[in-house]
């Protein structure tokens, strides 16, 4: 079989062979809420979080959380935050002290899984937190009372959290943290599989037989 015939071959299983080298994924995915029990409530003095485990590298597109207004008197439009923190300086700590790593607004329209767009990348791998925030220092950012239902347990979805934490006494505490709806998405980083490789070597060698035969057709057998 002719050289060409054959390299050109190779182009093209390579070509169809390429996987999707990058895919969405969930670092947290604890399921839709069934409301079982009362609702965690999201306001200025009442705040949630979850934990997840994250590597170094991964980079994380949204964050997402159930959340309604069955019986608190939030409305449409109100806006909350998702912080998200180290794991070594946040249970315990005042949250005036907190130093969030990444921060993005919220604004919750109806109740469901209300998301918001990130562009976050973690240094290093390791457990993180991810807060449901509403501050009254911050112009825009209130609500009068958002509900989170409840998970049937703290171990429901695909990638349950590691953890739950409320805010009690200005800090974030697991102590009496109800389980809610929270999910984290990434797009990971994946090494750039064979079949790249395969297909540049295929390049390679059908531009240097075409620089060897200027003339003449190169898929000719």
């Amino acid at each position: 079989m002719n050289k060409k015939t054959t390299l050109l071959g190779g182009v093209l299983a390579a070509t169809f062979l390429l996987p999707d080298i990058a895919g969405a994924t969930m670092l947290l995915d604890t399921g839709t809420p069934t409301g079982t029990g009362g609702p965690a409530v999201l306001s200025t003095a009442s705040w949630s979080a979850a934990e997840f485990a994250a590597q170094a590298g991964e980079d994380v597109t949204s964050l997402a959380a159930y959340v309604t207004q069955s019986t608190g008197p939030g409305q449409p439009g109100d806006k909350f935050t998702f912080d998200i923190y180290s794991n070594s300086a946040f249970l315990g700590v005042r949250s005036g002290s907190l130093a969030p790593l990444a921060t993005v607004t919220a604004t919750y329209e109806a109740d469901g899984w209300t998301t918001a767009s990130l562009n976050w990348t973690p240094t290093a791998s390791g457990d993180y937190w991810v807060a449901l925030q509403v501050s009254s220092n911050v112009p825009g950012i209130g609500t009068e009372g958002l509900d989170l239902p409840q998970e049937t347990s703290s171990t429901t979805g695909t990638v349950p959290a590691l953890g739950f934490a409320s805010l009690s006494g200005g800090k974030f505490t697991e102590t009496g943290a109800l389980p809610i709806g929270v999910e984290v998405s990434t797009t990971p980083t994946v090494p750039l599989p064979p079949a790249v490789w395969l297909f540049g070597s295929g390049v390679l060698g059908l531009a240097l037989l075409s620089r060897r035969k200027p003339s003449g057709n190169l898929l000719a057998a």
